[in-house]
């Protein structure tokens, strides 16, 4: 067996097989789609290697039931709570005898023998993508347990801070019954430094639900000369609510009988507050997260059994279709996640114009009516005839309005109604969606725009949302100089959101005669990645887009090697290359003189600001975010030098 590094395991794969031969040969087949393999001996160096970690394991089910398996069902019933290892076993049918108790703690997928080699890679690719969501709950498990204690620590230094800052002192005669309060003490309380408050007063005040267990502290620290230190709700004389913190010692004459008390007030009811708000906003960060890992797993059922399909009938058409829609939703989800991050740091920039609203709202019910009509819904559209011009950002308003349409018909039972109205009035348009569908709470109607707010929390729930499409809608929106309401006369009887934005007052644009489109011309193109599969498919499809050469490399060094001697006209260059980065390769090709009117394209997973900000600056001219829109790779293949200066 082959020794791996601690930092390389999450993606290993663990092999064990009948024989030696079968498990040299079965690492060969890993080694040859980019996948490390370690071969095991026995069912116990198996167990220990998981111990170690690891991304899956593969074995076949004659290895796993000749051999005591005691071990291996003792291994990952130990597994930390975010860990699910994935065992891919090769079984001579679908039906096989497996004990119960594996069903029970094991995540088993069964592939039957005999099975191709490019099927079990892609079994296996695929144990490794969800072996990598487990890995993202583990670091959001440790974000989160090093925030409690980050929250405790700064919990404790509250405390000290609290003794030293802006309390109220006081002393209690128990024999008497006076009180002698200073006048900070009064305003805890909510009165004047003239005003009288006695303890009576002092009783009076408190919250009746909290009256018996104040009282119950005080007697305590009085028979047992021990410190009282509570907090509890009262109630000032304009009848508002607030929080207070009471600490107080008792001073013991030589009986040992109480005779006085003196201490410290506090109104803490910021404080209080404080916790409620951030134990509402870790309560949605939970369910963000669960929904999230609930959004991701969805669309991969359906690639994953795509796939299958491919492998087994050969009819590619509709499993094409299938897996080009879930790709889609996934990236929409990441856009989404990107979108809000950004806006709520104020990353985003409009690229703002004159344009048509009725005609953006009609490309925007274009592409939501999939799911309408996968829903059985009727959507009846009133707009006008007139061209109604605004400032605006032609593509986040389409986001905005089909944001809009998509949560109308999610939350819509089907076969329900769907209304989209625009208006013109007093130099303003309006746009509202009304719906018939699950509607809105009064209670959650002023939250519906918080990040993360969901109308029903419950993971049972057949449709997804993150809970940020409203966050973005409100942003947006208001970007634009506009506003948007929300109405709900209650849940079940549907929901009713309006955007208006100012209509511009000097009209549209002049449109001047439009080109005619030009033919594709071909062009010798270097397509630079290090996933050989991405770089396969990707150049077929180079290919098919027009008289192309097409040319690959999967590393920095080969990629600069055959640039120099096939002189591409354009280069898709991803960025997490090995060895050497696509920012070092796009730097090097820069400073030779016969690559100067060569178009860079970055071709990358990395799509923030700073992203393409360190990109524009290594030389690139464009920067595309995977998976790249067909219509993103024509536009790249058009580009010339001089069109982009």
């Amino acid at each position: 067996m082959n020794a791996t590094s601690g930092a390389n395991r999450d993606e290993l794969i663990l092999v064990l097989m009948p024989t030696v031969r079968d498990g040299l040969h079965t690492r060969q087949l890993l080694a040859a789609a980019d996948l490390e393999g370690v071969v095991c001996g026995t069912l116990a160096e198996l167990c220990h290697e998981i111990i170690l970690g690891a991304g899956a394991a593969l074995l076949t089910e004659e290895a796993l039931w000749h051999q005591k398996a005691d071990c291996l069902t003792a291994v990952l019933q130990q597994q930390a709570a975010w860990s699910d290892f994935p065992l891919i076993i090769l079984a001579r049918e679908r039906a096989t005898n497996r004990p119960q108790a594996f069903a029970e703690v094991m995540n088993i997928s069964l592939v039957e023998r005999p099975v191709r080699g490019r099927s079990l890679v892609s079994v296996l690719q695929a144990a490794l993508r969800s072996r990598r969501h487990q890995y993202e709950v583990r670091a959001h498990l440790a974000e989160r347990e090093s925030q409690a204690k980050a929250l405790k620590e700064n919990q404790t230094r509250l405390e000290f801070a609290l003794s030293a800052g802006r309390l109220g002192s006081w002393e209690f005669n128990t024999a008497t019954g006076e009180l002698a309060c200073s006048d900070l003490c009064k305003a805890n309380f909510g009165r004047t430094a003239e005003s009288s408050f006695s303890y009576s007063d002092l009783v009076a005040a408190i919250h009746p639900e909290d009256r018996e267990r104040v009282q119950r502290a005080v007697d305590t620290a009085l028979s047992e000369g021990a410190e009282c230190n509570i907090e509890y709700r009262t109630i000032w004389p304009d009848g508002s609510l607030h929080w207070v913190l009471v600490r107080g010692l008792v001073a013991l004459p030589i009986d040992r009988a109480g005779t006085w008390m003196s201490g410290v007030s506090l109104d803490v009811t910021a404080h209080k507050q404080a916790e409620t708000d951030l134990r509402d906003a870790d309560r949605r960060k939970d369910e963000f997260l669960a929904m999230l890992a609930h959004e991701l797993r969805n669309p991969l059922a359906p690639i994953r059994t795509g796939l299958e399909l491919l492998a087994i009938t050969g009819t590619e058409a509709e499993s094409i279709n299938v897996m080009r829609e879930q790709v889609d939703h996934l990236v929409r989800l990441v856009d989404d996640l990107l979108d809000v991050s950004r806006i709520t740091r104020g990353k985003v920039q409009l690229r703002m114009e004159a344009v048509d609203f009725v005609a953006v709202a009609q490309r925007a019910i274009e592409t939501v009516r999939p799911m309408i009509r996968a829903h059985r819904h009727t959507l009846t559209v009133a707009i006008p005839t007139q061209l109604l011009w605004v400032n605006a950002d032609p593509v986040r308003l389409a986001q905005v309005i089909s944001n809009l349409l998509n949560n109308a018909a999610k939350y819509t039972e089907n076969e329900g109604h769907l209304w989209l109205t625009i208006s013109a009035d007093g130099g303003n348009v309006s746009l509202s969606v009304r719906d018939t569908g699950l509607g809105l709470d009064a209670e959650l109607l002023p939250h519906v725009f918080d990040l993360f707010t969901q109308a029903d929390r419950s993971l049972e729930r057949s449709e997804g949302g993150l809970g940020i499409g409203l966050t973005l809608v409100k942003t947006l929106v208001e970007m634009h100089g506009g506003s948007v309401l929300a109405r709900s006369e209650g849940i079940g009887k549907g929901s009713e959101f309006t955007i208006t934005l100012p209509l511009l007052q000097h009209g549209g644009p002049r449109h001047e005669a439009s080109a005619p489109p030009s033919v594709p011309k071909g062009r010798r193109i270097l397509l630079v990645d290090d996933n050989v599969g991405t770089t396969t498919v990707q150049s077929k499809l180079l290919a098919n887009l027009g008289p192309h050469q097409v040319r690959v490399a999967n590393d920095g060094w080969t990629a600069i090697a055959v640039a120099d001697e096939f002189r591409p006209e354009v280069i898709l260059l991803d960025i997490g290359l090995p060895q050497m980065s696509g920012y070092e390769v796009a730097r090097h090709l820069r400073e030779q003189p016969r690559f100067a009117k060569t178009v860079l394209v970055a071709l990358t997973g990395y799509g923030t600001d700073e992203d393409r900000r360190r990109s524009k600056e290594a030389g690139f001219d464009l920067h595309i975010v995977k998976p790249p829109a067909l219509a993103a790779l024509r536009d790249a293949l058009e580009y010339s030098r001089a069109d982009l200066k």
